[in-house]
């Protein structure tokens, strides 16, 4: 029982943050400190560390990656964090994150309460030995770019690819600009979107990235973030329409039977 304890790493907690900002935002904005006090990335007068939400995912296992997305675009919107793109390659699309201590200074009841408790997993140089917490994050480079595309390809299905996808359903090839497009729509919502948005433009018969971008444009106006909401969402449209037609031919009046007849009808011959 004592080496299912030591075999795992613990998570941070702080309780008062926890009640301000929610469980799960706590745990991962004291985890993104941890991390913010390993990162020597500086960029417009703060520290940074970058991550994909994949990342995110395997350092809380028990949250799920759309999970995390919902969550860091709370932290996002109530501008506790502050996300960008620092990466060399355009096409990277890898997030960084950074922490708005103001604003979490400014919601804490006791400021110096919350500053003495980051503070202390900053400085306290036991708790790294103590718990297992991940290696630092990787620099980005050229070849960690050229790793993470082939293993995005590799790892998935032709269907659930969205490069493969796009390559093999008639769209065209793949260049810098288009893989840029789709490398920032899988980011902000999901390669499982982007996929489901293209197969929509293969029935419609469609086959333009603009066409794909207006739909994941709208998915994300909308606020869906799952195939399931997207699927939810159109048949709800179908059954309104289908009720909509309905409604007009009870309303609508009697069209009236043509039926030919003679021009000459009624008229008197001249013989």
């Amino acid at each position: 029982m004592k080496k299912l304890f030591m075999n795992d790493y613990p998570l941070l907690l702080m309780p008062k943050l926890a009640t301000k900002v929610g469980l799960l935002e706590s745990i991962f904005l004291v985890q993104l400190h941890y991390w913010l006090t390993k990162s020597k990335h500086r960029y417009e007068g703060k520290v940074w560390v970058y991550n994909t939400l994949e990342d995110w995912h395997e350092q809380f296992p028990f949250v799920s990656v759309m999970t995390i997305r919902r969550l860091v675009k709370k932290l996002e919107k109530d501008q506790l964090i502050f996300t960008a793109h620092f990466n060399r390659s355009k096409m990277d699309r890898t997030k960084w994150y950074t922490i708005n201590y103001d604003a979490i200074e400014a919601l804490m009841d006791d400021v110096n309460d919350s500053c003495e408790q980051m503070e202390q997993i900053d400085g306290d140089e036991r708790t790294e030995e103590a718990f297992n917490l991940h290696t630092p994050i990787p620099e980005t480079t050229t070849e960690k770019e050229e790793e993470e595309c082939a293993r995005k390809k590799n790892s998935q299905t032709s269907e659930e690819n969205p490069y493969t996808f796009f390559e093999q359903n008639g769209f065209g090839t793949i260049g810098g600009y288009i893989a840029e497009k789709i490398n920032y729509w899988c980011e902000d919502l999901s390669e499982e979107l982007v996929v489901e948005a293209m197969k929509l433009a293969v029935e419609y018969g469609a086959k333009r990235w603009s066409y794909v971008e207006s739909i994941l444009r709208y998915w994300y106006d909308k606020g869906y973030e799952t195939v399931s909401d997207i699927r939810a969402a159109r048949k709800a449209y179908q059954e309104r329409m289908a009720d909509s037609d309905r409604k007009k031919k009870r309303t609508s009046p009697p069209v009236p039977h043509v039926t030919e007849y003679d021009m000459n009808a009624g008229e008197e011959d001249d013989d």
